[in-house]
């Protein structure tokens, strides 16, 4: 399983400015910093703020910095924020209909997997990834 671009690079930006506190993060700073195409992060920094996990402040010193406290951030509602949960909830081999009722060849054997990938999707919070072992961000 791999994440899409967009859920990829919404995850390395808030956990830069999770670590950044309160200081504002500038759309230019993460871009360099986190090696992020400038056209592509500014419009996903505006889906962030729709989304309330961050604020923005307008201005020559203006920048992004996380609105909420990092438990209440799960890595699901970024992912969803970003490109939506349906990719993690199909069928391994791309069939419309896979069911218990209907079953794809891979069926009883990506079942665990991807209940454990939902799983996980739904614990892991921002704080998390931020207490992680793992600081690699670009």
């Amino acid at each position: 399983m791999r994440l899409y671009k967009s859920s990829e690079y919404a995850i390395r930006c808030l956990v830069f400015m999770a670590t950044a506190g309160d200081e504002l993060c500038p759309v230019k700073r993460l871009s360099e910093e986190l090696d992020i195409p400038f056209k592509f992060l500014g419009r996903l920094m505006g889906r962030l703020r729709e989304a309330e996990f961050v604020e923005s402040v307008r201005g020559k010193n203006g920048g992004y910095r996380i609105a909420k406290p990092l438990n209440d951030i799960k890595m699901e509602q970024i992912v969803d924020t970003v490109e939506g949960l349906e990719t993690y909830d199909r069928c391994i081999l791309g069939f419309e209909r896979c069911d218990e009722n209907n079953p794809c060849p891979m069926h009883e054997f990506w079942t665990g997997p991807k209940a454990g990938i939902q799983q996980m999707m739904a614990d892991v919070s921002l704080a998390d990834m931020v207490k992680s072992k793992g600081k690699k961000l670009s």
